[in-house]
């Protein structure tokens, strides 16, 4: 009789114990795992033709990548310039790759803590011709910290970034590896083609020096080395120019800037390989500031002062002279 007793107890026990089971899978594992998806996003990047992007509110206003014509424009109201150099593959990389390590939250209680709110997050939408939305996703808060270098090496650690996101319209946080936040939390012009010239230095045989008056020269190189005009030119010093002219950049935009005139300087690059370039550079106002234009990046205007930009384009005969 006790036995049978003890029996009928435990088939209680392992009744109860089957329960809480079920009640784990059926509630609580869908809560936790289930929404974890292998792949954010499910994107086919070749039906893509607008990409809007929206910074942070504190960064600045949105802006959009457009495709026409097989050819990529990134704009901002009557501002429509050449995108940076693969900056939209890389949009696309970034996107497509996201793969979720973990649920960080469940519910829109704990947006605004990994910055995933509207005015917090920043937004990144893909359309179709046809203006159908593909994919929207928020991009919010970046922490990282430092791993040690697994190969031992003296020089330190590696740091480790994780960044959250989601997809727009639904609750759940992801966590993600990487530094997605940083990628993304830039203003427009950070997303525009900066470049004033680029070669290759070995390629460049000729710049010339268009100055006011009669105070122009070319810099050219012969079978005895450089010359600045007819005198021998410092090769040290026209190497490290070269060096900087050959992969030359601005910094600031100067846009809505329509020239009145002829340029007031002018250098003229030459060479093999090389389509005649031009930087043409445009006193801006009654000070000491200019404005530079590339031929190899005409719809792009840059600002400099004498000191800044300006200074490593524009040199005088003499400064290659020892």
């Amino acid at each position: 009789m006790s036995k049978r007793f003890d029996n009928k107890k435990l088939i209680y026990v392992l009744g109860i114990l089957v329960v809480i089971l079920l009640f784990t899978f059926v509630f609580k594992v869908p809560k936790d795992n289930a929404t974890l998806k292998g792949s954010l996003v499910d994107l086919d990047t070749t039906a893509v033709t607008k990409i809007i992007l929206y910074p942070k509110t504190s960064t600045g206003e949105p802006f959009e990548f457009v495709k026409e014509k097989d050819r990529w424009t990134v704009r901002q109201g009557n501002i429509i310039s050449n995108p940076a150099s693969g900056s939209v593959q890389n949009i696309f990389n970034d996107i497509i790759s996201i793969k979720p390590q973990s649920l960080a939250a469940v519910d829109e209680a704990r947006w605004k803590e990994f910055e995933l709110t509207d005015s917090l997050a920043v937004r990144v939408k893909f359309l179709n011709s046809k203006g159908k939305k593909l994919t929207d996703i928020l991009i919010g808060k970046l922490t990282y910290k430092q791993v040690a270098n697994p190969y031992g090496y003296s020089g330190g650690n590696n740091i480790e970034g994780t960044s959250y996101v989601r997809v727009y319209g639904e609750k759940e946080v992801y966590a993600v590896d990487g530094f997605l936040s940083f990628t993304f939390n830039g203003k427009f012009s950070d997303w525009r083609d900066k470049t004033i010239f680029r070669c290759r230095k070995e390629d460049i045989l000729n710049v010339k020096f268009v100055f006011p008056g009669d105070s122009s020269y070319t810099l050219t190189k012969k079978d005895a080395g450089w010359f600045a005009g007819n005198e021998k030119a410092d090769s040290t010093t026209v190497s490290n120019f070269l060096n900087s002219l050959a992969n030359l950049n601005g910094q600031e935009f100067a846009d809505g800037f329509k020239p009145v005139s002829n340029p007031d300087y002018q250098i003229i690059i030459e060479g093999n390989n090389l389509l005649n370039s031009s930087v043409r550079c445009y006193r801006n106002g009654a000070g000491e500031n200019y404005v530079l234009v590339s031929s190899l990046n005409p719809e792009s205007n840059f600002s400099s002062n004498r000191n800044g930009l300006f200074s490593q384009i524009i040199k005088d005969k003499n400064y290659f002279i020892k």
